[in-house]
């Protein structure tokens, strides 16, 4: 099994890909027969280890699909394997979108949603904040169906569960109306965005911006609905999204690899020849865009107050230390929320996230970052790179210790605990780097 980054290679014992609830059941139980521990993968998109087993590995590929559709109320039921790319087209023929997406659309819906995927905009949060239930199988192959108002503590426990509960089979959202959204990309200076960032999140649905190292330009995009709607023709989006913003990038990395030391002159070139553009389409089609050149990422959560002063600490010490890198650091804006493992838990947090291209050297790189996140209180994405201790981890997140508690009391057997995870979050056995 290989990861879509390419951090992760491994070989389970076993690999089952269930049609049926009953499979899944049959495939536990026998698990726990064989002393075996579980794990389940959806697409491969996270960059740490979480999908790891030495035992049995099991594939939501064949459990895909809508279940239902509840127009009246804006409810859509999917299974939990589903892949965002694939639902999103069908819901849109029923009438739905997404209130938010993330950029990258190749998830499974339940692996999303449990590592803490996220879009951004002031207004809204991670976005399993879009659940209203969950179907899952438990580590004693008891089935639940779980609600906020019913069990409020671990309906958001499954929100954010790194599939440390069990299996989740189906997952419904809360949709709104399908809507079209209105791209304004544009290029502006780093530090004119900072300062206008705030006018930015009140003006617009939807604010983020790449800035690439070295450069002091930013690639701003900006969104909101549009009412009137648009298209773009599908030759138009490939000259953009495939031609330039894959294509040529990935020749501008290819040169890196070889030519570190034309980095910079690189990272500035790409800065100032991003992409501008205005387009109107369809919601899952701007929101999300096409990564076809490898890369590895961290990405950390920080008070949303914190944001600017840290990408600028991340500016100073790039300008100090000289990495090689050809990749733009992203930043965006999440609404706080009160799920235990989100990193939104608490307060509105800005996400920052740094890249770098997979065959390139990346450790230094993201441990100088690292450190500054980490002198901020910073949260990171389960499911991207990150050296952060279960110490540390106990401390930003408040309420991982109530959570471990309640993933015991579900998976008694621990048929879920991994190496990894119990290294990471119990402090039990030697974590390997991620």
């Amino acid at each position: 099994m290989r990861n879509w980054g390419r951090t992760l290679t491994f070989t389970p014992a076993e690999y089952r890909l269930p049609r049926h609830e009953e499979d899944i059941l049959r495939a536990l139980e026998q698990a726990a027969q064989k002393k075996q521990l579980v794990r389940v993968v959806g697409a491969g998109h996270s960059w740490t280890p979480l999908i790891e087993t030495p035992g049995l590995l099991l594939s939501l590929d064949r459990l895909q699909g809508l279940v239902s559709v509840r127009p009246g109320e804006n409810l859509v039921t999917l299974w939990a394997g589903t892949r965002l790319y694939q639902a999103l087209p069908r819901l849109w023929k029923q009438g739905f979108s997404l209130a938010n997406q993330g950029d990258i659309d190749r998830q499974s819906i339940a692996g999303a949603f449990s590592t803490g995927t996220h879009g951004t905009g002031k207004t809204l949060g991670i976005l399993a904040t879009q659940a209203v239930h969950y179907r899952f199988l438990d580590g004693e192959g008891r089935i639940h169906d779980v609600y906020p108002d019913t069990d409020p503590a671990l309906f958001q426990a499954l929100q954010v569960s790194l599939g440390l509960m069990g299996v989740i089979t189906q997952v419904s959202l809360q949709v709104e109306p399908r809507y079209y959204l209105r791209l304004t990309k544009r290029l502006e200076r780093l530090d004119e965005v900072l300062e206008r960032s705030e006018a930015y999140l009140n003006g617009y649905r939807h604010f983020e911006f790449f800035w690439f190292p070295y450069s002091e330009w930013a690639a701003v995009k900006l969104m909101e609905k549009s009412e009137t709607p648009g298209h773009v023709p599908v030759w138009r989006r490939w000259l953009i999204d495939a031609a330039w913003e894959n294509g040529a990038f990935w020749a501008l990395n290819k040169i890196a690899q070889f030519w570190p030391s034309r980095s910079e002159a690189l990272c500035r070139f790409a800065g100032q020849n991003m992409t501008t553009e205005v387009r109107v389409d369809r919601a899952y089609r701007l929101f999300a865009s096409p990564r076809w050149v490898r890369f590895r990422e961290m990405e950390y959560s920080l008070p949303a107050e914190a944001g600017p002063t840290v990408l600028r600490e991340i500016r100073s010490w790039i300008a100090k230390h000289r990495p090689a890198v050809s990749f733009p650091i992203e930043y965006r804006y999440v609404k706080g929320d009160t799920i235990p493992l989100s990193p939104a838990y608490g307060g509105d947090r800005v996400f920052i996230a740094v890249h770098a291209y997979h065959r390139m050297p990346y450790k230094e790189y993201f441990a100088g970052i690292e450190e500054i996140f980490q002198a901020y209180e910073g949260r990171p994405h389960w499911g991207k790179m990150h050296t952060a201790t279960p110490a540390y981890l106990h401390r930003v997140y408040p309420q991982l210790g109530e959570f471990l508690a309640l993933a015991e009391r579900y998976d008694p057997r621990g048929l879920f605990r991994t190496p990894y995870l119990k290294a990471l979050l119990w402090g039990e056995g030697v974590r390997l780097p991620a």
